[in-house]
């Protein structure tokens, strides 16, 4: 397991708890564990691209501000 699906695991675990009350939500466990499973991947998945877009974001500025320091392209 990556950085990113501990931290996505880690958020889910509050609504793991919760949504694994059958009673309350008026599901089977299994049910309720197969729709979270789900979730955490979508949510796994989208925090490692928004990552993905901001690294690659951050190494944009980064040469910019190099090119800037040598009398290159603004």
């Amino acid at each position: 397991m990556d950085q990113i699906e501990q931290i996505v695991s880690g958020l889910m675990m509050p609504i793991k708890k919760e949504v694994n009350d059958a009673y309350y939500y008026g599901r089977h466990p299994e049910d309720s564990r197969k729709v979270l499973d789900e979730l955490e991947t979508k949510l796994s998945s989208q925090l490692a691209r928004q990552y993905v877009k901001g690294w690659d974001a951050g190494r944009k500025a980064l040469v910019q501000e190099l090119q800037k320091g040598i009398g290159g392209h603004k």
